[in-house]
């Protein structure tokens, strides 16, 4: 089996490094963070949570490169032999060893990865020795008989594969071939495994040797590639801010010699300023006395052009009477304007008075509206309420006929049962052979025993009593019952009650 098998290198990356130039840098990973591939090998990247199966297309400044924690080269070659051992009891001093050597594939890397599947060879002697009695196979027979122990596992390791292959997370596992080795064989075994374990440690030691080698050389090499672009970037910023010195001094003297020249301008502008604006003061001051003075009378600004000689004295007179013909036109519109104002008020009272006559009789027509409803909706209320009482009256009328017809329909239940009572008492007092030996009123027997209520005010309150009448033919039945022992006891037969009761039958 190869040393390192399924996972052949893994590594664990830090915090990305900003590379590019000072304007434009982003994150990246260095070319020596991906390991090599070969063409039977995947790279998987842990980015958080993640694995990522790679075939080399990624490359450094991916965005799963750069997010990735960590990287992990799985070998996917199909049928990588891998040779479990373990040993058996046998029935001598020495043990069979069992070699059984699996085919091993790896079918989902990602998997892998995430179980953490590093030692397949311990998996697989687990397998082994879950199988149940396959240590067992070899203790009744001796050492030399390796041949039969070989047939006996071979047999018991296909039938209990085919009920439960070995499971390895991401990885299908088939034996190939099962050996059952002496300890001779062992021993030389052994030695082969030892010399070739060497062989091959010593070739890992120098392979890693090499690449540590080419991993210092190329870190060498990259820092002298980093120091070269830090030096060229300080020669470059060096050379920008000496651009950028020599930019600003001249931007200054540029400067300084514009204000200079807007200081003589200024001086110049102020000068013509201050003359113009002492011209501008007088023109001003005249013109407000002209104005203090003439203010906005039209004849006394006439009478200052004509003064100024701006017009001529026709000018001047023809200009005078159009003032005046002008002031008595103002006058008489003054006056017909006011004659019209007086006219629109009045129109105005006589319209709000008819307005307010029209509201008034509006409001009273309303009111007596409101009234009309107010006095419907009352009578309809009131017709409402006598419908409603009307319908009470007729609804208790109807209750208390009903109650009466229940009433009566009691009386006549009771009345029969009464009358039931009285006919079973007779029945049985006259078969119990009472006034045979002495002459007795049968019916006021009876009327003694339970007294027969009479139809009326009396058959509604037994009946309501809940089984009064029930009782009273039960209290009848009881008296008439020990009369009736009383009288057995004094005679040998049930119907001797005497002569005179026997009499009075024979009358009956």
């Amino acid at each position: 089996m190869p040393e390192r098998y399924p996972l052949v290198e893994q590594r664990s990356y830090g915090r990305p490094l900003q590379r590019g130039n000072w304007l434009h840098k982003r994150p990246s990973r260095d070319d020596d963070d991906l390991p090599r591939l070969a063409a039977h090998q995947v790279r998987v990247f842990r980015a958080g949570e993640d694995y990522i199966e790679d075939h080399g297309r990624l490359g450094v400044d991916d965005s799963v490169v750069i997010a990735a924690s960590s990287v992990t080269v799985v070998d996917r070659r199909a049928g990588v032999p891998v040779v479990v051992e373990m040993r058996i009891p046998s029935a001598e001093a020495g043990d069979f060893t069992l070699r059984v050597t699996f085919h091993c594939t790896v079918t989902d890397a990602a998997a892998v990865v995430r179980d953490g599947v590093t030692d397949v060879e311990a998996l697989l002697s687990g397998y082994l020795r879950s199988i149940p009695g396959l240590t067992e196979e070899g203790s009744g027979l001796p050492v030399v008989e390796s041949t039969e122990v070989r047939r006996r596992i071979d047999a018991r390791l296909t039938a209990f594969l085919d009920m439960e292959p070995p499971r390895v997370s991401g990885l299908k596992a088939l034996p190939f071939a099962v050996d059952v080795l002496t300890p001779e064989e062992l021993a030389a075994h052994v030695r082969e495994v030892e010399e070739t374990r060497r062989a091959r440690e010593k070739d890992r030691l120098q392979e890693e040797l090499e690449k540590e080698r080419a991993r210092a050389e190329h870190e060498k090499r990259r820092l002298l590639e980093e120091l070269r672009r830090e030096q060229a970037l300080i020669e470059e910023q060096h050379r920008q801010e000496q651009a950028l010195m020599e930019e600003q001094h001249r931007q200054q003297y540029e400067k300084l010699r514009d204000q200079y020249e807007r200081g003589v301008s200024a001086d110049g502008q102020d000068h013509e300023l201050m003359l113009e604006a002492k011209r501008n003061g007088f023109v001003r001051n005249q013109t407000v006395e002209d104005l203090r003075i003439i203010g906005d009378d039209p004849i006394a600004a006439d009478f200052n052009a004509y003064r100024n000689g701006d017009i001529s004295a026709d000018t001047l007179a023809a200009r005078l009477r159009a003032a005046e013909e002008r002031r008595d036109e103002r006058g008489d519109a003054l006056r017909e304007h006011e004659r019209e104002h007086l006219e629109r008020r009045s129109a105005l009272a006589r319209e709000d008075t008819r307005l307010r006559l029209e509201r008034d009789d509006r409001i009273r027509e309303l009111t007596r509206k409101d009234r009309r409803e107010d006095a419907t909706v009352q009578r309809q209320e009131n017709a409402h309420l006598r419908q409603q009482e009307r319908e009470a009256e007729q609804r208790r009328r109807q209750e208390e006929r009903e109650d009466t017809q229940v009433q009566r329909q009691e009386q006549r239940e009771w009345r029969e049962q009464v009358l039931q009572a009285q006919h079973d008492l007779r029945v049985r007092a006259i078969s119990r052979g009472h006034g045979d030996d002495v002459p007795v009123d049968v019916g006021a027997l009876i009327n003694s025993v339970g007294e027969i209520p009479q139809p009326g005010a009396q058959a509604p309150a037994l009946g309501q009593g809940g089984g009064d009448d029930v009782q009273v033919q039960k209290v009848t039945s009881e008296r008439l019952d020990r009369e009736a022992g009383g009288a057995d006891s004094d005679s040998d037969s049930d119907s001797d009650i005497g002569d005179a009761g026997m009499e009075e039958r024979r009358v009956d």
